[in-house]
């Protein structure tokens, strides 16, 4: 029987191990965010498909050439030409693919996150599911 507890044991000890390393290896998305973004494009997709003038597009903020800046207490500061255009907080929900944005006058973005790694942010707007992908913006940090 101690041969069966030592096996035990260190079945533990290798599976505690792994897991904590695969912890520290494993990228998190809200820590990958945080710093300066700027805008490298921003594409229109879908743009021949009717389903895209179901929604009011009016209300939708369109950035441009603009920096974001993701603090690591959840704040984001919009800045373009070294000028602060605005402030909000922002949090990645769901399975770490989406971002919201709520910018201090209560307007909320949603956006999927379609790419996010240490040089590079691709996010697609997210209206709605007949309209997803309908714009594309890159960054490059």
């Amino acid at each position: 029987m101690p041969k069966f507890s030592n096996l035990i044991i260190t079945a533990g000890i290798v599976i505690v191990t792994v897991a904590v390393s695969l912890g520290f290896v494993s990228n998190n998305p809200e820590n990958i965010i945080l710093g300066n973004w700027e805008e490298d494009s921003w594409t229109y997709e879908k743009t021949n498909e009717p389903s895209m003038f179901y929604y009011d597009l009016t209300t939708v903020r369109k950035h441009e050439a603009e920096n974001w800046v993701f603090g690591e207490n959840n704040t984001i500061t919009f800045v373009k030409n070294g000028e602060i255009l605005g402030k909000g907080t922002w949090i990645i929900k769901g399975r770490g693919h989406i971002l919201k944005l709520t910018h201090e006058d209560g307007h909320i973005e949603r956006y999927d996150i379609k790419e996010l790694n240490d040089n590079e942010m691709i996010l697609n707007f997210d209206i709605g599911m007949e309209s997803r992908g309908i714009a594309k913006l890159t960054f490059k940090k």
